[in-house]
């Protein structure tokens, strides 16, 4: 069945992204020396977390025979890492609330990338929409896929990462996906990404993720997390609240509310930590590719694009550029499929947006 489509209204023409061609000519500007806050968050000590109320730290050293390392040992009822604290679900919203737009952040030693260094790649769960299509979280390939790996180096490319989720601390994560700083302590992902019902649980940020750690060398645990649990595909969003305000360090996007006038527009870009492409273990983007379709069910919105996705890539952020800022318009969810009678299939990649996302982080901006 065929969904209902958005009867889109004549509205106001907004301020449109920049072009490929607008942005060629900008040329990359360099960092100055980084703050000493940066440097002491590099420095800081890892943490660990107790499991229980009455557990009682206890670290023990053993050397590794004939080598000179030592191995750490925790009491059982340790963790290596920071605990998550709070979940909060909220009501899937049916109608527009928030319209507002928030701006980037680009520190004062901080230059701007607009064109970051290629790279080259390294050698869960289904859920349905609102209507009853089935939705892939991991997405579609049109064609040869058209990702592509890059060195991520320089704003606002260090303020998009890997997100680490455990269900059970002891262990190893779970599953991973990705996400981007929008606030000085605030990480936007997808609902799906975070380990609802979990208990304890544990999640990791980690800003500019590459083979294995952070270029910029810091990272941070997930205090709580705020979002849509039972959620359709246009509100598969999820604000994530940091034990350290990275963002303070490393500058952050702004955010606009997805308009109608920019559709068809190749403003677009993506990017997520997909495991087809580099293992998870490198970031890819996809650039300058249109919006072809966004559909509302309340305030949560469905931005419909070709752009290549699979697994890894989910929570990543979809953006453009104004005035030489980036701002984030809708956060990767997955694939979906439409039926049309009587056989026509159409497959689309989808973000979620729309003023539930700018309600969303603006919440999370203004109290966390």
């Amino acid at each position: 069945m065929a969904r209902k489509r958005r009867t889109k209204k004549a509205t106001r023409i907004a301020e449109k992204p920049m072009t490929i061609d607008d942005l060629i000519a900008l040329d990359n500007t360099p960092d100055d020396k980084e703050p000493a806050e940066l440097v002491a968050l590099r420095n800081a000590a890892p943490c660990i977390s107790a499991l229980g109320a009455k557990a009682k730290p206890k670290v023990q050293l053993k050397k590794v025979s004939g080598r000179n390392v030592w191995e750490l040992g925790l009491a059982k009822d340790f963790v290596l890492g920071e605990l998550g604290e709070t979940a909060e679900a909220l009501r899937r919203p049916r109608a527009a609330t928030s319209t507002r737009e928030f701006e980037p952040s680009i520190p004062k030693w901080s230059g701007v990338t607009y064109h970051p260094k290629l790279s080259a790649p390294r050698p869960r769960r289904q859920f349905r929409r609102v209507k009853g299509q089935r939705v892939r979280p991991d997405g579609y390939i049109f064609g040869p896929d058209d990702r592509r790996v890059y060195y991520p180096s320089g704003y606002p490319w260090r303020c998009i990462g890997l997100v680490l989720v455990w269900t059970n601390p002891s262990g190893g994560p779970a599953w991973s996906g990705a996400g981007a700083l929008v606030g000085r302590n605030v990480v936007l992902t997808a609902s799906h990404v975070c380990p609802w019902g979990s208990s304890p649980w544990m999640m990791r940020f980690i800003p500019a993720y590459y083979d294995g750690s952070s270029l910029s060398g810091v990272s941070s645990y997930v205090q709580s997390y705020r979002g849509y649990r039972d959620h359709g595909q246009g509100d598969d969003m999820c604000t994530l609240k940091l034990y350290t305000p990275l963002g303070n360090s490393l500058g952050y996007f702004g955010y606009k509310t997805y308009h109608d006038s920019w559709e068809d527009g190749n403003y677009w870009t993506k990017c997520g930590y997909p495991g087809a492409v580099a293992s998870g273990q490198r970031p890819s983007r996809i650039t300058w590719f249109p919006i072809v379709d966004d559909d509302n069910d309340g305030a949560g919105v469905e931005l419909e694009y070709k752009a290549d996705s699979s697994s890894g890539d989910s929570g990543g952020p979809v953006f453009g550029w104004w005035s030489s800022s980036p701002y984030v318009i809708g956060t990767h969810s997955g694939g979906e499929q439409e039926y049309h009678f009587p056989f026509s299939i159409v497959k689309n990649n989808v973000a979620a947006g729309g003023s539930a996302l700018s309600s969303l982080i603006g919440w999370a901006r203004n109290n966390w």
